[in-house]
Formats: structure tokens, C-alpha cells, sequence
């Protein structure tokens, strides 16, 4: 035995050769050792990304499987939270560098209404979304599903929610086919906010899930049309003439329960300085918004008569007249204003005016409520 050892240490390369080996092994149990714990790490990622409901098989296969996962931002107030949050689930996997697997499912909120007087509602036009509510437009993928019993904890109904995935890499690593992997991901978290909050209706498929949709152009805008809602009017209810270029636009809002027009008439043949322009608005309420109109209307619905004569000493005179009616089988409250600088042309041309609007309309039982000068 010793002299076999003496043969060894005196070898000119055995004991170089088994340094090496020795160091290779340490090296690979290193490694081996490494890439286990990374492996449980990564799985334990997984097991608790977006409540642990993401498809582990197929997020894996979108993951680099020699980078250390991390897991930020995880979030799920899914369920019956009662607050109505504004992010109902988040999570983002990121790894190396630039890699990043993030997923996010939202409450689809309408613009919140200042009031329902026409000003108000025609506002929501305007409104910013806020960035959460519009980070879908440049995700990977996205959906859009209903949640027909509501969401819970909203003081409005809510019932629709978008769930939406951004994917990303490192240069060079992309993985193949990785777009279907990522609709595997968002098709299982909206099926798991549906079933926490208890919506019913069908489930989301792996069909349902797209990229988002390319932004478009008002089509209305674009083309020079009236908007929808201001379509009903026609320029010779007063003896007006068409729009020119450089006149105002109509302005209008058509919504679940409201539709809102506004609009500015260039007079034909003006009687006067102040005769070049009237002025008509068409507001109807349906629905919910019914009560809160009777309240911020409450002292003009008082004071409803059969159009008593207009002040003296005005340069310009607008009635107001209100009707009740069915409305597409809906229950409507509609008020229709026309503004003129002659308080002859407004109470003439008032009557004429709401029955065009309310027959465009498809209203049906119509009950005129009363006229008030403004």
C-alpha cells in the first residue's frame, strides 16, 4: 500500500490529474447544490405569485430556468373584501436584468358623474383615466371579463373587470411560443377573480384572450359627423342653417343612463344683432340617475307651468320644457331647452323641438310634464 502511494505522489501527472478531478467534483456538487436550492426557490415563486392560481407548468416554460426568480409586488384582494379596491391582483416575476413576467386584474370603472346636469355628464367626455386603469392598452395580452352578480365593496355596480400581462426579456432570451403561455397565465387569474367574486356567468377561455386593441380615431371626429346623441336635430326645427366650418361643433355624451346634447344653431335669416345663433340641449335620465335629477332639478320641476311669459328686458330667452315617457322600454325623464334671442321663436318652436327629439328617441307614452322660462 505505501509503496503504491510512493508510485502515486511520485507520478509525474497522476496527482495533478486528481487535483483536478477533485476540484471539478467540488465544483459540480457546488453547482448542483445551487441550482437545487435556486430550483426550490423558483418553484416557491411560483406557489405564491398572484395567489398561486398561474399555471405552473406553463409559467415555467416562459421563465429561464438557470436565472434566480423574484418575486415583487404581489397583491390579491380578490373575494369579498368590501373596499372595492382599485387593483383587485397583482404580481410581477422578474429576473436578471430586464425579465419581467407581470400580471394585473383591475375593476373596469365608468367615469365617476359630478352631477347629472347636462355640463356635468358631457365632462366625463374629458376625464383622465388614471394609469392603472389604461395599463392594459400597452400589455402583452389582455381581457376584458364580465362579472354579471357585480364585484363586491363598490358603491356603483361593477361588472366587468380586465385582467392584463406584460411580458419581457433579456436580449437574446426570448422563448418561443411564449405569446399562448402568457394567455394560459391571464385566462387562469380571471377565472380565479370570477369564482372569489362570486359573478357567475361563463367562464373566461383561452380564445377570449387577445392582444389589446390597436387605438382608433373617433370615428365621429374624424369623419366631421355629428356626434350620435345631437343626430335627432334638425337646422330648420329653427329656421336655421347648416353648420359651416367654423362654427361650433355639437357636443354630446350617450351613455347606459344618460344621453346629453349639446348644440349651437346658426340663425338663416337673423332678425337682429342678436339673432345669429340659438341654442338647444337634450338631456334624458334613465335608471338610477332618476332620483338624483328630481332632487337637482326639484325647484324647476316646482315652478313647471304652461310657459309663463318671460321676464322683460332680456336680450335672450330660453324655455325649458320636461316630459316623462318609455324610452326603449326604459322609464326616461327627458328636458329639452332651446335658447333664443326672440322669446316668441323659443315658445313656439319648444313643443316641435321635444317632439323630435323624443321620436328619434323611440319614446313611447309621452306625458309633458310642464314648460319654465330660464
Amino acid at each position: 500500500m505505501a509503496a503504491a502511494w510512493q508510485r502515486f505522489i511520485g507520478h509525474r501527472v497522476a496527482p495533478k490529474a486528481a487535483l483536478v478531478v477533485l476540484a471539478a467534483a467540488l465544483v459540480a456538487g457546488f453547482l448542483l447544490v445551487r441550482s437545487e436550492r435556486r430550483d426550490a426557490h423558483n418553484a416557491e415563486v411560483l406557489d405564491t405569485a398572484c395567489g398561486g392560481v398561474l399555471p405552473r407548468a406553463t409559467v415555467r416554460g416562459l421563465l429561464p430556468g438557470d436565472e434566480t426568480w423574484e418575486l415583487h409586488g404581489d397583491l390579491d384582494l380578490t373575494g369579498p373584501s368590501g373596499r372595492g379596491p382599485r387593483t383587485l391582483l397583482r404580481c410581477s416575476v422578474e429576473w436578471g436584468e430586464y425579465g419581467r413576467l407581470e400580471v394585473a386584474a383591475v375593476p373596469v370603472l365608468d367615469v365617476p358623474l359630478s352631477g347629472v346636469r347636462p355640463r356635468d355628464i358631457l365632462a366625463t367626455r374629458t376625464a383622465k383615466e388614471p394609469d392603472w386603469a389604461t395599463a392594459y392598452r400597452s400589455a402583452t395580452t389582455q381581457v376584458t371579463a364580465g362579472c354579471p352578480a357585480g364585484l363586491p365593496g363598490y358603491p356603483r355596480p361593477v361588472t366587468r373587470f380586465r385582467v392584463h400581462a406584460s411580458l419581457g426579456y433579456d436580449e437574446g432570451s426570448e422563448v418561443a411560443g411564449a405569446a399562448k403561455e402568457v394567455r394560459a397565465a391571464v385566462t387562469a387569474v380571471a377565472n380565479h377573480v370570477r369564482d372569489r367574486g362570486g359573478c357567475g356567468g361563463p367562464a373566461v377561455k383561452l380564445s377570449d384572450v387577445r392582444p389589446p386593441p390597436e387605438p382608433v380615431e373617433d370615428p365621429d371626429e374624424e369623419s366631421g359627423e355629428v356626434v350620435p346623441s345631437c343626430r335627432w336635430f334638425r337646422p330648420e326645427l329653427l329656421d336655421g342653417k347648416a353648420r359651416g366650418r367654423d362654427d361650433r361643433e355639437p357636443d354630446g355624451v350617450t351613455g347606459d343612463d344618460a344621453d346629453v346634447c349639446s348644440l349651437r344653431v346658426p340663425r338663416a335669416k337673423p332678425a337682429n344683432r342678436l339673432d345669429h345663433f340659438a341654442e338647444v340641449g337634450s338631456v334624458s335620465w334613465r335608471g338610477p340617475l332618476l332620483p338624483e335629477v328630481r332632487t337637482a332639478y326639484g325647484a324647476e320641476l316646482a315652478a313647471l307651468s304652461p310657459a309663463p311669459e318671460p321676464e322683460s328686458g332680456e336680450t335672450s330667452y330660453t324655455l325649458a320644457v320636461w316630459a316623462e315617457s318609455s324610452c326603449s322600454g326604459a322609464r326616461t325623464l327627458s328636458r329639452v331647452t332651446v335658447g333664443t334671442a326672440a322669446a316668441a321663436l323659443a315658445a313656439d318652436r319648444a313643443d316641435r323641438i321635444l317632439a323630435a327629439y323624443l321620436g328619434a328617441s323611440d319614446c313611447r307614452a309621452v306625458k309633458v310634464l310642464g314648460k319654465v322660462w330660464k
